[in-house]
């Protein structure tokens, strides 16, 4: 008798407790702001092989005018997924910034002046349009990881090379005020220091993504092939170092310990050659970091992201 009147007593205390039902009225502090987006389509080629180039575009919206951040993917130059950054990138949207997330032509189709070419058209791109994004031209940096991190390096250093500049809005300078890098590598032939001699001798081959980037495939269009140590003028023409000058803007550099895809001491190389030449940099080791993005949007590190940006463009 007693048994049953404390199993029903448990199961209705269980069965209040857990059906309970609260209803209140709360007050929502608007703190991140509502973002919006759409694709554009910013570089079209018409000759073979044919190639048109996109954007993800993703935005506050606001009132004023907002700078700008062209993410840049890597893949090694072989392949360029625009959406590789999104989680990077929604933050960045939310934290006050437009984004555009690019995709480039690869080695399978271009070379290095092609596709340093491709990211400066994104940048005119982003200008010719500011009024429609709602974007301050004045104020636009350029974010790029691994291979997107040796491109975005390469767009921050050679405003006014001609060379790069080619296509659509060329009324429109391809010159950003800043330049965020995610272990990318600076000088192309020693992309491999850090590592054993075998891979070093990989990443230079003339098969080599390297030596595909600074030399083309042999017998196509016009390119002559071959490793990147063989062509020295090339190697110099592909190392961002290389245009560093008075009117390059300021930096920030990240770079994992415990890289293997990427030495770790390119970023070290870049760090010093801009200390040298009076430009601002900022250099991050980060203490096991291999090479991956998701490092990139916790607190600590999008913090000093965040930071950087609204110092410079702001």
């Amino acid at each position: 008798m007693f048994k049953k009147f404390f199993l029903s007593l448990a199961l209705l205390i269980f069965f209040t407790s857990t059906c309970a039902a609260k209803s209140e009225v709360i007050n929502v502090e608007e703190v991140i702001p509502t973002i919006t987006g759409q694709t554009d389509t910013y570089a079209r080629y018409l000759t073979w092989p044919q190639a048109d180039l996109k954007m993800d575009i993703i935005r506050p919206v606001s009132k004023e005018k907002t700078p700008a951040v062209i993410f840049v993917p890597g893949g090694g130059w072989i392949v360029a997924p625009k959406e590789q950054g999104n989680q990077l990138t929604f933050k960045l949207a939310e934290a006050g910034f437009a984004v555009a997330s690019i995709e480039y032509r690869t080695i399978v189709q271009a070379n290095y002046v092609d596709i340093v070419g491709d990211v400066k058209a994104a940048v005119r791109y982003l200008r010719a349009h500011a009024d429609e994004f709602n974007i301050d031209k004045n104020k636009i940096a350029i974010m790029g990881v691994s291979a997107g991190g040796w491109i975005s390096s390469m767009v921050g250093v050679t405003a006014g090379v001609e060379k790069f500049d080619f296509g659509e809005n060329l009324d429109q300078s391809s010159e950003v005020q800043a330049v965020v890098d995610f272990f990318g590598p600076s000088d192309l032939t020693k992309m491999g220091a850090d590592y054993s001699k075998e891979i070093q001798e990989s990443y230079t081959s003339a098969s080599g993504e390297v030596s595909l980037l600074a030399n083309g495939l042999a017998g196509f269009k016009d390119n002559k092939g071959g490793s990147i140590l063989d062509t020295p003028e090339t190697a110099k023409a592909t190392n961002p170092i290389t245009y560093i000058g008075k009117n390059t803007p300021p930096f920030l550099i990240f770079h994992g310990n415990k890289d293997t895809t990427v030495s770790p001491s390119q970023s070290k190389i870049l760090y010093d050659a801009l200390i040298k030449n009076n430009i601002a940099a900022d250099y991050y080791v980060i203490s096991g970091g291999e090479h991956y993005l998701k490092y990139f949007y916790q607190p600590k590190t999008f913090k000093i992201i965040a930071d950087f940006l609204n110092r410079v463009l702001r």
